[in-house]
């Protein structure tokens, strides 16, 4: 579907640079989507908090597990919204219905694969389906990102794959199964290169850096030809998102933190949730 294209001159012009090694975010982001939530119109604002929806994912699933203590007031649905939904699905998107009935009846919409990933892949596949231009090239990008790391995980730590890839298309069908280097797929998929490149980074601070570098370029790329757009803001957001995952790091602390983090994903196959993206 394509969405009409309308300009947001003073609200694009008014924003503060951002760099990804600055030390903190100028606002967190659920502060500039409230912020900018008056001036967009609602098609384009609707894009805004589909970027938001993987915090309102983890409060599903927390609820659904009986653990509303770990509640994020960031989603897009307030606690209560969510908790009449449980009781009758029927205003939550459709993704997330056709999950909650699937949970509820311990019927798996895929087997195999944890409820989390379950969920994960239905939300993908919303996306896809409720975007174009910028957000739907971004969204598969992050996907084809998060298969990519997860094989190259799966091949440094030697867990199996089963379960762990996202979407049906023919780059997980070769991450699955192929032992080349690049798992055949480097001419289609460039970034492969550059993220065997980081395999070899020792440093597992600066690896992950690397990861959010390619993120914040894949951005201004898509972004080059976009001025005044709902576009720009989507991007603006999605790096607001990065320049926080990196804000506890500036003391010894957060990079203690860090250090555990890493040595958790030494012992289980999927990183921990603080550095996901989406």
């Amino acid at each position: 579907m394509m969405l009409e294209r309308r300009a947001y001159y003073y609200l694009v012009a008014g924003l503060p640079e951002l760099v990804l090694e600055q030390a903190k975010p100028p606002f967190p982001a659920e502060v500039f989507r409230e912020d900018i939530r008056p001036n967009l119109h609602p098609d384009d604002f609707r894009q805004i908090d589909l970027l938001f929806l993987p915090i309102d994912n983890r409060n599903l699933l927390a609820l659904l597990a009986k653990k509303s203590e770990d509640w994020d007031e960031r989603g897009v649905f307030p606690l209560e919204f969510m908790e009449a939904d449980l009781r009758e699905p029927e205003h939550l998107p459709a993704y997330m219905r056709e999950f909650i009935t699937a949970y509820q009846q311990d019927t798996p919409l895929v087997a195999g694969m944890s409820w989390e990933n379950q969920l994960t892949q239905r939300y993908y596949d919303h996306l896809l389906s409720h975007s174009d231009g910028f957000l739907h090239d971004w969204v598969s990008f992050e996907r084809d990102l998060r298969n990519i790391l997860a094989a190259l995980s799966a091949r440094r730590f030697g867990y199996s794959l089963e379960g762990q890839l996202i979407g049906d298309y023919p780059l997980v069908d070769h991450l699955r199964s192929s032992h080349s280097r690049d798992f055949g797929m480097a001419g289609e998929y460039p970034i492969i290169e550059r993220l065997l490149q980081l395999e070899d980074e020792d440093n597992a601070l600066d690896r992950e850096m690397g990861i959010d570098r390619l993120r914040w370029q894949y951005i201004d790329e898509l972004n080059t030809f976009n001025y005044f757009t709902v576009e720009v803001l989507l991007g603006y957001l999605l790096k607001l998102q990065i320049i926080a995952r990196w804000s506890p790091l500036d003391n010894v602390q957060g990079r203690e933190s860090f250090e555990r983090l890493v040595h958790e994903l030494e012992h289980s196959f999927e990183f921990p949730n603080e550095f996901a993206t989406l």
